[in-house]
């Protein structure tokens, strides 16, 4: 990936120092550094004409524009040219490209490692505070005496209640650490003992696994947290940068 830096450190400081203390103070220079930098890195990337005329058709279904005067006073409106709505809309697909281009070839190293908190799970739970009723409620539906639905309805003392007790599917790391071992090695279909979490006692039952896969979608999505992350450290650094040098001006 290029760097950025210096163009964006010089960019800024020749908005001023009085421009600059405005933006710092209305909390605005890391979002103008950040669409600064966006720009610069996707400046050079062309995507496919019937995309962006596609996006163009989508803008104006969504803001009622019907015919060519209503585009043209969308724009007056909006203080843009037609170049510069392109420009935006287009904005999203050069994102995406710059993501695989720049970040392709780390997405599966990325996947492997968050793959924990991207696979997910369902699975039933209810709580109570009583660790009898708790053994009781683990009793009847070990015996199919009563439904997992109906118990976690009627008994269960968390918002869990609302649903019947189904949870998800969502990532495993959503979950209480304690409960997140025990769903890890459970059976599906399997009602675990009740167990003692903090101060409830939990009777959950695994209903299905759910693994992330690595697919070109996944690709996309991991390629695509990658280019945030960059973003992110880059606009932070250019940002220290101006605000450091500006204070060194600033000081007596």
């Amino acid at each position: 990936m290029e760097d950025f830096r210096p163009s964006l450190q010089a960019s800024l400081t020749g908005l001023g120092a009085e421009t600059i203390d405005l933006l710092r103070r209305h909390d605005l220079i890391h979002e103008l550094t950040r669409l600064q930098l966006i720009e610069q890195s996707t400046a050079g990337l062309i995507p496919p004409g019937e995309l962006v005329k596609e996006a163009l058709t989508n803008h104006c279904q969504q803001q009622n524009l019907d015919n060519e005067a209503a585009l043209s006073n969308w724009l007056k409106d909006h203080c843009l040219s037609m170049e510069e709505l392109l420009q935006k809309l287009s904005l999203p697909l050069r994102l995406t490209k710059l993501a695989m281009d720049s970040f392709g070839s780390q997405a599966e190293a990325r996947f492997l490692q968050r793959k924990e908190q991207l696979d997910k799970v369902t699975y039933s739970l209810l709580r109570v505070k009583d660790s009898d009723i708790a053994y009781e409620l683990y009793l009847q539906l070990e015996a199919n005496e009563a439904t997992f639905e109906n118990l976690a309805s009627d008994h269960s003392e968390g918002p869990e209640n609302r649903s019947s007790g189904r949870i998800g599917p969502s990532s495993l790391a959503r979950a209480h650490p304690q409960l997140q071992q025990l769903l890890r090695t459970a059976t599906p279909g399997i009602v675990m003992e009740p167990t003692l979490i903090e101060q409830w006692w939990v009777v959950t039952r695994l209903e299905a696994r759910h693994e992330a896969s690595f697919n070109d979608t996944m690709k996309q999505r991991m390629a695509t947290e990658l280019l945030e992350d960059w973003l992110a450290t880059e606009t932070k650094a250019v940002v220290k940068s101006v605000c450091s040098a500006e204070d060194e001006l600033a000081a007596p």
